[in-house]
């Protein structure tokens, strides 16, 4: 076709741009909507996630973009292009338009509110307005939180929070019936987030509401910070060997220094001495089947830190008239020290050892075994130059944003552990499952395995543990056998301080008293240990027969037994149970709830549940199990506590 010239080519150009402008002026409105709303969802996921790996950066970048794309999705709903006019004239496409508004809006509140949380991140912990800064009347580098800065950022989480209640009431205003199906569970899940985002807005509201006096605005805080040694196991997680007392008042950290201020247990536990005129409450049974657990060092024997410390203060103030009066027990350990390490920075010991979050654990558990251990009071003289400069580095840290998720690290993994004296203040820590306590579990079946180093030996360091649980559910209750396998992995020799009472050098023997924690109304069915049981004193692990000794701790049953573990073999028991009116009906959906709670270990128990689903179970869901016909399994290393939930339809 030949091509036209002159005055007509100019016209045919013309057209031709005139028609594509139409074309496009026809479609930018909806396409506009459609991938603002659509960009925006994607930005503020991915700013949520750069946020949780601390990368500010892109933070920022993705919560700009989102705001952007939020504001491309409003001009695109607010265009009048004759596309999105004869869209709103037709049936199935006219009422979805008039939702959208509700969804544009959502967008925009979401922004507003993603905004706000950047503001927090980059400012709270670096910049001019951070919270922890240095102490300008301190010229050795010391540091204070400025309250002020707390108090501002208090209001600035419930101006966030506002938002997000107005980003719900603008989703729930949603038909969604009127939605497409997919957008229809986009708007779901959308308010389902929402409602979860508020709960945690409503948690940092109620932290700052404490915050400042935790940190001493009303006159001066001392709390006992308790070193836990995990290679001898406690029901906490570990000996405590050493506390140090730790003052803060408006704002500003100290850690005393000088003769009888930082202690060894046994400055209060002289001799071992027992205090059995202490009233011992009802849920401490440890204390009224092991005599030794009668004195400050061994009270921790209660996997519950909030009793444990209500115990240990008792059994101070038995023990040494002066012990000091207190605000608060933190219990931490050698992994905390690992996993601050980032925050707090690498140093040097005295002798010249480095101490960095690599070497941190190994060198605490056992290489000052070894290359001090000859020396008793060198040995002791270093671990405590580290654990003081580890306290200087936490409460004056390198770099603040690493030492805050190694504490976030640390709490979920208890191996930081919180009490309070004040009510209030230990209603918010048991609230954010801070207080390493046994967990209520309401309507939900419940297991936790708790070990007790009853050897006098430090051999937890090379033990292995397997928790395996079969359930199968009949009816409403849930038939169970939990079996826990425990592996003697020491090598030999090992110094006489870690091999303690095990046998001699070469012998290695290692002595734990396995307890399990089923919920109070569990029925026992049967019981086969297998091993060669250890009779401790007072036959606090005693049997009778086929049948365990039975205990009660905090609305949860126990059974105890006690080994004798040869190096490089294996003891097992094995509890058959029902637990009774487990399973509850909500809705058309039958649901299965199981709490797990670990202890706190150098080396995470692994974890094996099989959950074996009534005949006729169909659309089942069970996030985070994979399904093998009939039965659903998970495996874990169990660093964390668990809630596990399994519903069906019948």
């Amino acid at each position: 076709m030949q091509r036209p010239r002159g005055a007509l080519s100019a016209a045919v150009f013309l057209a031709a741009l005139f028609a594509t402008y139409l074309w496009f002026s026809m479609l930018a409105g909806p396409w506009r909507l459609a991938s603002g709303l659509l960009d925006a969802r994607t930005h503020l996921n991915k700013a949520e996630t750069s946020l949780t790996r601390g990368a500010m950066k892109a933070a920022r970048y993705e919560t700009l973009s989102a705001a952007a794309a939020a504001r491309r999705a409003r001009s695109g709903l607010e265009s009048s292009g004759p596309v999105m006019q004869i869209a709103r004239l037709l049936p199935k496409v006219g009422p979805a338009l008039d939702e959208v508004d509700h969804l544009v809006a959502a967008a925009e509140l979401s922004t507003d509110a993603a905004r706000g949380t950047l503001s927090i991140a980059e400012t709270a912990l670096r910049g001019k307005n951070k919270i922890i800064e240095s102490d300008p009347v301190d010229p050795k580098g010391g540091a204070r939180i400025r309250l002020e800065r707390i108090e501002e950022i208090a209001g600035t989480i419930a101006d966030i929070r506002a938002t997000i209640v107005k980003v719900s009431d603008e989703l729930s205003a949603v038909r969604t019936k009127r939605l497409p199906r997919r957008l229809a569970r986009s708007v779901e899940e959308g308010l389902s987030r929402a409602n979860e985002t508020d709960a945690t807005l409503a948690d940092a509201e109620a932290g700052f509401a404490v915050l400042p006096s935790i940190l001493g605005a009303d006159g001066p805080r001392t709390y006992l910070i308790i070193m836990q040694n995990p290679a001898e196991l406690r029901g906490t997680g570990g000996s405590a060997l050493r506390f140090s007392p730790l003052v803060i008042d408006e704002g500003k950290p100290r850690l005393p220094r000088g003769k009888g201020i930082n202690l060894s247990v046994y400055d209060v536990d002289r001799d071992r001495r027992q205090f059995p005129e202490v009233p011992v409450p009802d849920d401490a049974w440890y204390q009224r089947v092991i005599p030794d657990s009668r004195r400050f060092g061994n009270a921790n024997f209660t996997p519950d830190w909030p009793l444990a410390s209500e115990l240990m203060l008792a059994y101070g103030r038995a023990a040494e008239p002066t012990f000091p009066e207190v605000d608060g027990l933190i219990a931490v350990d050698p992994l905390m020290l690992q996993n601050l390490m980032p925050g707090v920075g690498r140093f040097r010991t005295h002798y010249g050892n480095v101490i960095s979050q690599q070497k941190s654990v190994h060198f605490l558990l056992s290489r000052a075994y070894s290359a001090f251990g000859a020396k008793d009071e060198v040995r002791k003289a270093v671990l405590r130059g580290v654990v003081e400069r580890f306290y200087d580095g936490m409460i004056r840290p390198k770099r603040p944003t690493e030492l805050v998720q190694g504490m976030g690290e640390s709490l979920a993994g208890k191996h930081l552990q919180i009490w309070m004296r004040d009510p209030r203040e230990q209603a918010f820590i048991e609230r954010m499952d801070w207080d390493g306590g046994l967990e209520d579990a309401e309507d939900a079946d419940y297991l936790a395995v708790v070990e007790q180093n009853v050897g006098g030996n430090k051999l937890d360091l090379f033990q292995d543990q397997t928790h395996t649980l079969e359930v199968t559910l009949d009816g409403d209750d849930a038939v169970n056998e939990v079996t826990v396998d425990v592996f003697n992995g020491v090598f030999l020799p090992q110094h006489r301080y870690v091999m303690g009472d095990s046998g001699g050098l070469l012998r290695g023997v290692t002595r734990p008293m396995m307890n399990v924690y089923v919920p109070g109304d569990a029925e026992l069915l049967d019981a086969r240990p297998n091993g060669d049981l250890y009779p401790m004193e007072a036959g606090a692990a005693a049997w009778s027969g086929s049948r365990p000794p039975e205990y009660h701790e905090l609305g949860k049953k126990v059974w105890a037994v006690a080994f004798l573990i040869e190096v490089e073999e294996t003891a097992s028991v094995t509890y058959g149970y029902r637990v009774p009116g487990v399973v509850r009906t909500e809705g058309d959906r039958r649901v299965y709830r199981l709490v797990v709670q670990h202890q706190p270990k150098v080396r995470p128990e692994a974890l094996v549940v099989r959950l074996h689903l009534p005949e006729g179970a169909t659309d089942v869901r069970a996030p985070g199990w994979k399904k093998q016909g009939d039965t659903l399994v998970l495996e874990r290393r169990q660093d964390k506590d668990l809630e596990l939930e399994v519903s069906w339809r019948r």
